[in-house]
């Protein structure tokens, strides 16, 4: 299993997944393609609906000119905070190998084929009336394991012999209103609980037919799209694609100087538990997904990252580590540098984060979580900035 897979799937899934800031300075939110990894925790609501931790003292703002800079126990609420420390090693101008932002030829076909695809039209075929493979076909179909029946459908549109299901490689020979029972064994990863048993597929086809792609022309983008001609088209999706590898680029460099700051840092007292916190996060985020689509977690580890369980979990313990770690970094930063978050920044910082995270105000997102928590999340993503502006790439 690819690691990015996890990486991509996470990003703006988790509560313990904070936002970067861009190379513009505006804080990337959760929604943002191929947003950074930062120290910024903040969690879903504290789950309460108490009046939010007093500020007066927790800020350390009196005099109006700096938000909470003074205050030695900024964690509270639901913010997230890992125990252990940090001895610092080098973390300003760290040096990272470049990371080519590529884009292959057959990534630009596939979305073309796409969205040929998603126009082709379904038409029936009349000159014979027995299934061949490769025919796009209609199907009723029941599913027994024993004396239960685990699945019914009915048009089931497949294509005869793709594999997709269980059965679909035995349908070739069937006339037009047959009926068929097949035994086979479950492979299919929608009903992971049963695989490896014998399931007893009842089927019935109901049309043959064949799908008609479209062909790729100047006329048939100007129909489907906001574009005029196929070149115009093809460039759109180039340059759609090449801006997701050249995040995809920055964040593997963002993330290799990381790596090289714990690497070069010394950290005692990480608490496995928290390690695992963010993984009993991770499933549960998943296991949440799983169950929109009607699947298991198995399942979707199969289907959309190419792996097993086990896979999944290991790599959600390594990202969980490097999480840790990174916190830790950040809030040692934070001390070492001095950084500090002014009224104005706060403000300006509060806005933007209400903004990109659909609060309807500034105020709402004060309701909802603690401020000490906020100050802190943009602290570290001060932290966070000064650490990425300074890479040095080789």
């Amino acid at each position: 299993m690819k690691k990015k897979w996890l990486a991509v799937l996470l990003c703006g899934c988790l509560v313990f997944t904070g936002c970067g800031s861009g190379d513009d300075g505006e804080e990337a939110s959760n929604d943002d393609e191929g947003q950074r990894q930062s120290g910024g925790l903040l969690s879903g609501n504290r789950g309460d609906n108490s009046t939010p931790t007093p500020t007066a003292a927790a800020d350390g703002n009196t005099d109006g000119d700096d938000v909470g800079n003074n205050d030695d126990t900024l964690s509270g609420g639901a913010y997230w905070a890992p125990q252990g420390s940090v001895e610092l090693g080098q973390y300003i101008g760290v040096t990272v190998d470049k990371a080519d932002a590529v884009v292959a030829d057959e990534d630009v076909q596939y979305e073309l084929d796409y969205l040929l695809s998603q126009h082709a039209q379904t038409v029936p075929i009349t000159d014979r009336n027995v299934v061949e493979d490769g025919d796009y076909i209609g199907v009723d179909f029941t599913l027994m394991v024993g004396s239960e029946e685990i699945d019914s459908a009915q048009d089931e549109m497949l294509t005869a012999g793709a594999g997709y299901y269980d059965f679909d490689k035995q349908l070739a020979g069937l006339y037009l209103e047959e009926s068929k029972t097949f035994e086979c064994e479950i492979q299919d990863l929608m009903y992971s609980d049963y695989i490896g048993q014998t399931g007893t597929y009842i089927v019935q086809i109901k049309s043959i037919n064949e799908q008609v792609i479209p062909e790729l022309t100047d006329a048939f983008i100007a129909e489907n799209t906001d574009f005029s001609t196929v070149a115009e088209y093809r460039q759109d999706i180039y340059d759609t694609l090449l801006k997701e590898a050249e995040q995809d680029a920055q964040d593997e460099q963002v993330r290799a100087a990381f790596e090289k700051i714990m690497a070069d840092s010394k950290f005692t007292g990480i608490s496995d538990a928290d390690i695992q916190s963010y993984v009993d996060e991770v499933v549960a985020y998943y296991e949440q997904y799983a169950s929109m689509f009607g699947m298991d977690l198995n399942s979707v580890i199969a289907v959309f990252m190419g792996g097993t369980y086990e896979e999944f979990i290991a790599l959600a313990k390594e990202d969980g580590e490097y999480t840790v770690k990174q916190n830790l970094i950040l809030n040692a930063v934070i001390q070492d540098a001095g950084i500090t978050l002014t009224d104005e920044e706060y403000t300006t910082a509060l806005a933007e984060y209400a903004a990109e995270n659909d609060f309807d105000s500034p105020e709402a997102v004060e309701e909802y979580y603690y401020k000490e928590d906020l100050v802190l999340h943009f602290r570290q993503n001060k932290a966070y900035d000064m650490i990425v502006d300074s890479i040095v790439v080789q």
